[in-house]
């Protein structure tokens, strides 16, 4: 029997979501074992990630709603499932404060794929 060093390791994957967080877990691993971070991020043949963890909390919770129903209604489907007035109805607001609500969560939510597909360094 043959002594591997990769057989003695073990391999713990945590999410954190803030560096402050990382940093305090990877010092009190540190304290037992050699502890090291590892970006194994994996990209399709076009450099694009497969997965990304998205930061919604810039999402208000009335943005959330108004995107939550949508979705659900079919709004993003092509033909569209429901239109504008029915969700404003629903929401009981008017249309234009669900089209607005809507525009701003895209918007947020497409600054944060964009933000986390950029590498670390590029953040």
């Amino acid at each position: 029997m043959t002594d591997n060093a990769e057989s003695n390791r073990i391999r713990v994957t945590v999410t954190v979501t803030d560096d402050e967080s990382i940093e305090q877990l990877i010092d009190c691993v540190d304290d037992i074992v050699d502890a090291r971070t590892v970006d194994d991020r994996t990209t399709d043949q076009q450099g694009r990630p497969e997965s990304l963890q998205l930061d919604v909390r810039e999402l208000t919770p009335k943005q959330w709603e108004a995107l939550e129903l949508a979705g659900k209604r079919g709004y993003f489907d092509r033909p569209r499932g429901v239109d504008l007035e029915t969700l404003a109805d629903e929401l009981a607001i008017s249309k234009s404060a669900v089209s607005q609500r809507l525009r701003a969560a895209e918007s947020t939510l497409i600054r944060a794929v964009l933000d986390a597909s950029r590498e670390p360094t590029e953040r």
